[in-house]
């Protein structure tokens, strides 16, 4: 997740608009050095729990208050029928929850390794009963080939936690390849949102073009490469390549349909 601007008193008023107990919120930002858990209860019936001390609010604030993912919502809204929805890199699972609000009939799975925002991400899940049972958690990171590694945590920016860093709390993961979790899908997948903090190069080296066939709209957060063996615009000329149009959200956030 990277950052965004944002217009304190426009989001101040947002928060006071939404946020049914909108002094949690405020705490939030105005005292961003306090430990602890948050939950703040949306006048929509959305149930958010973030951690003190984090960047957790950003990315409330993103999703919520600065149409992070609209172009992928307003796409969902628009499938008919079951569909399956692949969350790479769940994080808090605000994504999920809210595409899962887009249509009852979309079937969330949502992957995430990392011990502790995968917590945050099952409290989150069943803060949302309305929800949860459409929302399959995963607890493993998804790349371009099945094995064990370490993923290492950010305490300040979880959302930025990855398998790359060299500090930070470390953690035994699984990898399941991206080809993999395609086939194992039992529905049509409508669509597949990635934010998986540099392992999309991996990703997309590894992974057969006949499989991109099967993803009809991806939402993309673009990193730089780990490796530095491809530039992001080597990255996105090969979805190109792959069949897709892409469209520029923000300086690296994407939504790629195919032609």
């Amino acid at each position: 997740m990277q950052r965004y601007g944002s217009n304190k008193f426009k989001t101040a008023l947002d928060a006071v608009r939404r946020i049914e107990n909108w002094p949690a919120a405020w705490n939030l930002r105005l005292r961003r050095h306090q430990n602890g858990l948050t939950l703040l209860r949306f006048r929509d019936g959305m149930n958010v729990v973030c951690r003190g001390n984090t960047r957790d609010w950003d990315v409330v604030h993103e999703l919520m208050f600065a149409g992070g993912y609209a172009r992928a919502f307003e796409f969902l809204r628009g499938n008919r029928g079951r569909k399956a929805v692949l969350d790479l890199g769940g994080n808090i699972g605000l994504f999920s929850l809210l595409a899962a609000a887009q249509s009852p009939e979309l079937q969330l799975h949502a992957y995430e390794p990392g011990p502790p925002n995968y917590r945050l991400f099952e409290m989150n899940r069943l803060a949302n009963p309305q929800l949860s049972e459409r929302i399959i958690l995963h607890r493993e990171a998804v790349a371009g080939e099945t094995r064990e590694t370490k993923w290492f945590f950010d305490e300040k920016n979880p959302g930025g936690s990855s398998l790359f860093a060299t500090e930070g709390a470390s953690f035994d993961v699984r990898i399941t390849a991206f080809a993999d979790v395609v086939a194992s899908m039992t529905d049509t997948i409508a669509l597949a949102k990635i934010d998986i903090e540099g392992a999309e190069f991996e990703l997309i080296e590894r992974t057969p073009a006949a499989v991109w066939e099967k993803i009809p709209a991806i939402s993309l957060e673009l990193h730089g490469d780990p490796s530095s063996r491809m530039t992001q615009p080597q990255f996105l000329e090969r979805m190109r390549g792959y069949g897709y149009n892409i469209h520029e959200e923000t300086v690296c956030s994407y939504f790629l349909t195919r032609r």
